[in-house]
């Protein structure tokens, strides 16, 4: 009965426009209402494609550890290995800060700028020296960072040993051409992805 209703309704709506459209192109009508109709169901069609396809699934922070993915073995890498991802870095951190223009001074306006970009700024591939630590034997050393973590730097110093750097006990000296810039680490216990977001409080020379 449903059935017999539709195109019932179907055939009244042709009549419809049959007696209000212009003559000439009465004889079309019918034939470009076809035609709707079967775009119609390709559309519905495809529209149950996307619907079933599934969604690719990314692995969780969880899921990347236990694979491993966070572990560098301690003679992994080789120093000269990561020399051309340093290259790669000065070029990204000179645009970003744009070094071909004076370093503003610390009392100036732009100096707040500079400091919240450099923070907000990727480190991986930068040269880095811990210069304080509450732990003693952390002092002197150097590399260039291949991994940047909420709570730690990975480095690879130039004897290709991979050390493990806790930011919250050290203050980094970090170099980019003949600038040196001094960072506490307890400022950067952020993930990377979060810090590039975040605002860190301007302070001049906070104690560890």
């Amino acid at each position: 009965m449903a059935d017999l209703m539709n195109v019932d309704n179907g055939q009244a709506i042709i009549n419809f426009l049959k007696a209000n459209v212009p003559k000439s192109v009465v004889e079309t009508v019918e034939s470009e209402l076809k035609k709707d109709f079967v775009f119609a169901k390709k559309k519905g069609k495809n529209l149950k494609r996307k619907r079933n396809s599934k969604k690719c699934k990314t692995l969780t922070r969880k899921e990347k550890r236990a694979l491993g993915f966070y572990v560098i073995p301690k003679n992994g890498v080789k120093y000269t290995d990561v020399i051309p991802m340093n290259e790669i870095w000065v070029e990204y951190i000179s645009e970003l800060l744009e070094l071909d223009k004076p370093v503003p001074e610390c009392n100036s306006k732009g100096w707040e700028q500079f400091t919240q970009t450099l923070y907000r700024a990727d480190f991986h591939g930068s040269i880095l020296e811990v210069v304080r630590s509450k732990c003693p034997s952390y002092v002197g050393k150097k590399g260039i960072c291949i991994m940047d973590t909420r709570n730690t730097f990975k480095i690879v110093s130039i004897n290709n040993i991979v050390t493990t750097i806790p930011k919250r006990e050290c203050v980094f000296d970090m170099y980019i051409c003949d600038i040196k810039v001094t960072l506490f680490g307890k400022h950067l216990c952020v993930r990377p992805a979060e810090r590039s977001t975040k605002k860190v409080k301007s302070v001049m020379h906070p104690d560890l």
